[in-house]
């Protein structure tokens, strides 16, 4: 049987970064502050939203 770890070791390492969001008061959707809509209305149920911080995965864009 063979194993191929090439793939593992090639991964840069993930940083993450304490970022604004909002979610919504209602259901789990919740979106980063550099994406929110301009109302900040919850992009799945349309309700509220407030602001957070969470540690999300740094986005290159």
């Amino acid at each position: 049987m063979f194993f191929n770890r090439k793939g593992m070791e090639d991964k840069p390492e993930e940083v993450l970064l304490n970022m604004e969001v909002y979610a919504c008061n209602s259901c789990n959707g919740w979106m980063r502050k550099d994406f929110a809509t301009e109302d900040l209305k919850c992009p799945l149920c349309g309700n509220e939203t407030s602001m957070e911080m969470r540690e999300l995965p740094q986005i290159n864009n």
